[in-house]
């Protein structure tokens, strides 16, 4: 809960973030809701904007931390005094974003604008609830070319229309303790070759040390550590022609060799928690993880960030990354009124100083998708990313690029995947594997599910 206390008299409007869930609607979003007021005269008729003040535009986030909430207010302030309009801002759990979003889908009350993550996205995307045309403007009137290429692509659908601004986003990869590699004479882990030889060469369980680990419970957590090894394999859940391929031969191979890994990992059902826990008590030496754990790296005593190197893909066929995109989506369902004011703010919190606060709420957590930005001191002069070579930040800002998901095919999206992954069917063969089942069985079962869903 927000202290109403702090900074200027909050208009952050609480009421109706609950956790009942309302049946139709978007299925396998990942995004949040409210079940605010009705609409009034100040929209077009039938068209909702999410609760609150009925002058205001209703701005929905997955930022709830305290912390961020008053640098979000702050900026909402500088905004309005400056602008036209006022806003109400809804923090919504990123877990309650599905059934909050269908909620105000039949209720008509989404919000103006939202900041969420891809899933969302495309779910309201292929509802054509987004509008294209305020995503276009606000991306050209910052500057297409500042972009990272990869996130205009993941921002857009299947006929090229840009859905959503690109705010910021965390990439995965391999975070390692160089001083071990250089000891063990190990090279950087970013080929399968090159992973497998460090997690069998550091592996010593009778010690208490673990060679890697891999996400192998049954949560999005184990499919993102999954991906890149599919990719850089090759290997698809779709097909071009949007038929599922799962049990092809690439993504046999890439579960074989994924299960294999799965040996030199703790024992049990291992997860972020796992993989953050052993690597900050140096139980393992070799872990995948967001960028968000530069923060707790970067907070421990022993100078663990000058000795942790960050390999931003994995490649065998190809190079491949793994990696969350969160962007400003603008409703196509609120009045002319309020989309303007959702523009006009979109475009202040990607401009100067105020993007740079608005990244600093998490650093190595929300990173830059303008490469101005990413480049210049003011974004870099913060406590935590300075404890960082210039080497991994300038790794995390060019993996935007590698960045790939099961739900793109040929850089264009396919809606079904998130029937998929509301399922969790990636997710168990990738447990399942990890206990030892055979890769070629796990993924037939797997490829057969996946077709009834979609079918």
């Amino acid at each position: 809960m927000i202290d109403p206390k702090i900074g200027r008299e909050r208009r952050t409007v609480l009421k109706g973030i609950g956790t009942a869930m309302i049946a139709g609607g978007l299925a396998g979003c990942m995004g949040g809701g409210s079940n605010g007021n009705e609409s009034d005269g100040d929209n077009e008729s039938g068209k909702g904007n999410g609760g609150g003040d009925s002058d205001a535009t209703t701005y929905w986030t997955t930022q709830v931390e305290q912390e961020r909430q008053e640098v979000i207010e702050g900026l909402i302030e500088s905004y309005e005094s400056e602008g036209d309009g006022t806003i109400d801002l809804v923090p919504v759990e990123e877990g309650d974003l599905p059934s909050q979003i269908s909620s105000a889908t039949a209720s008509q009350t989404l919000p103006a604008f939202g900041e969420w993550g891809i899933d969302p996205m495309q779910n309201l995307g292929s509802e054509d609830l987004l509008s294209t045309e305020s995503a276009e403007s606000v991306v050209d009137s910052i500057g297409r070319d500042d972009f990272a290429e990869g996130a205009l692509s993941l921002a857009s659908s299947s006929d090229g229309n840009l859905l959503a601004v690109p705010a910021h986003g965390w990439v995965q990869g391999f975070w390692y303790r160089q001083s071990a590699f250089d000891d063990a004479g190990l090279e950087a882990p970013t080929t399968w070759d090159s992973i497998r030889e460090a997690a069998e060469t550091l592996h010593d369980p009778d010690n208490d040390q673990y060679g890697i680990v891999v996400g192998s419970d049954e949560t999005p957590f184990a499919r993102q550590c999954f991906t890149p090894y599919a990719r850089s394999n090759g290997a698809r859940v779709f097909n071009s022609d949007g038929e599922i391929v799962f049990d092809s031969d690439a993504m046999v191979e890439a579960l074989e060799f994924y299960g294999s890994l799965a040996q030199y990992s703790p024992p049990g059902a291992d997860t972020f928690e796992t993989a953050n826990n052993t690597y900050l008590n140096e139980q393992c030496h070799m872990i995948m993880y967001s960028s968000y754990i530069m923060g707790d790296i970067s907070d421990n005593t022993d100078g663990m960030a000058s000795n942790t190197a960050f390999a931003p893909y994995i490649e065998r066929d190809r190079r491949s990354s793994f990696g969350q995109l969160v962007l400003f989506n603008i409703l196509d369902t609120a009045s002319v009124a309020n989309r303007e004011t959702a523009e006009a703010y979109v475009e202040h919190i990607l401009t100067g100083d105020q993007y740079v606060d608005f990244l600093h709420m998490a650093p190595g957590g929300m990173n830059p998708v303008l490469t101005s930005t990413a480049e210049s001191e003011a974004y870099r002069d913060n406590e935590t990313l300075q404890e960082w070579g210039q080497d991994t930040l300038s790794n995390i800002s060019g993996a935007f690029d590698n960045i790939e998901r099961f739900g793109y095919v040929d850089g264009q999206m396919v809606p079904a995947f998130g029937d998929i992954t509301s399922r969790s069917l990636i997710a168990q063969a990738v447990r399942r594997v990890s206990e030892g089942e055979d890769a070629q069985t796990v993924a037939d079962d797997a490829a057969s599910q996946m077709r009834d869903v979609i079918n």
